[in-house]
This record gives structure tokens, sequence and C-alpha cells, in this order.
């Protein structure tokens, strides 16, 4: 069997845990890779962004929270949080382009998109502006390798959320920060996260 064959799920729970594998494995191989500074450990969510989730023509596609715990009592865990926006999962280089982005957040926090931030994402062959980047053709040829020899087939994801939406039968969850209003998704039904704009517990709804 190849190795790269990844057997796809008959269920919605098992598709959404499938998709969490993938990233995290994409998040493996882009930091020994490209970005060694990023933290070893992370957490990656499908999820909506504080601002902009229905903005076509300004919509975030990826979000990093530095200040993120799960997990009770001895089990608690601190680790960075990124959000992707399911709308991009149509399109495998951009999620990796967009992971990466968050990557170089997690891996200078305090930078926003300035300085530190902006001298990883040239290193890394980000390009444009760096609230916004996108990859390279040099990038984007390194991501096609990836794809086809590195990483499994993506699971089926989440498309374009811009269409009209049919009513939701998976088992992600919401959860909602009642500071800010922002909004992830997780299969997680035992979630313990903080927000990273106003240090509230994210609740579900």
């Amino acid at each position: 069997m190849d190795e790269r064959t990844m057997t796809q799920p008959e269920s919605a729970p098992a598709m959404n845990s499938h998709r969490i594998a993938w990233l995290e494995e994409a998040y493996r191989l882009l930091r020994y890779e490209l970005l060694p500074e990023a933290p070893a450990r992370i957490t990656i969510v499908f999820g909506f962004p504080s601002k902009g989730a229905r903005d076509s023509r300004n919509k975030r596609i990826g979000e990093y929270a530095h200040a993120f715990v799960k997990g009770t009592g001895d089990q608690v865990e601190n680790t960075g949080l990124i959000s992707l926006h399911p709308s991009i999962f149509n399109n495998p280089s951009r999620v990796l382009d967009v992971l990466l982005h968050e990557m170089i957040h997690a891996a200078v926090p305090e930078a926003g998109h300035r300085g530190p931030f902006r001298k990883l994402a040239l290193r890394c062959g980000l390009t444009g502006k760096m609230t916004a980047t996108v990859a390279t053709k040099t990038l984007l040829s390194k991501f096609e390798s990836f794809l086809k020899d590195r990483l499994p087939p993506m699971p089926p994801g989440y498309g374009d959320l811009t269409s009209r939406r049919k009513k939701q039968t998976t088992r992600m969850l919401k959860y909602t920060c009642p500071g800010c209003g922002q909004i992830i998704r997780a299969a997680n039904d035992n979630l313990y996260c903080l927000c990273g704009n106003c240090d509230e517990l994210y609740l579900p709804d």
C-alpha cells in the first residue's frame, strides 16, 4: 500500500479528525523544512476569525492566539492556537500558505506583522503585504512537492462558504468568546480555551 494513501473516513466526525491530523502533519513538515523557530507543539482548529468572517472583500482566513489553555486538572496544557477559515480547504497549497503565515506569528508572537515577522516571512518565501502574505513561485513549487511526495492526500474539507450553506451535519462543536464574540469550532467536547483578544474562556453554544 502507498504509505501516502489515507483511508477516507466514513463519518463526519472521523473526517474532521483526519483533517486535523493532516494539518498537524503539515505543521510538522513546514516547521522541519522552513521554520524551526515555530513551537514544537501547537493546537490547530477550523474556525472563524474575530473580525471579517463574512466579509467577502477582506475576509480573514487565518488567526493565531498565543494564550490557549486546554484540558483539566493535571492534564492542563498551554499552547498556541492556529485557527484556519474553512473556506480555504478546497486549495491545499493555500492551506499551507496560510498555515505558514500563522506559524510565523507563533514563532514571534509579540512582533505583530513588523520586524521579526517580516524577516521570517521573507526568508520562508512569503511576499506581498505582511498582513495578507502570499507564497512566491519558489515557495509554491515547494508546496507542490510537499503535497506530492511528503503529505498524504488532504481529506475532504469545507468548501466555499460564500454560497448558500446546507444545514451542518457534522459534530464539530461551536465555541464563542463571551467578550468579543469570536467563534471557533472543534471536535473536542471538553475544550478549555482562552480568547487571545480578551482572555475570556470560550463557551460552548
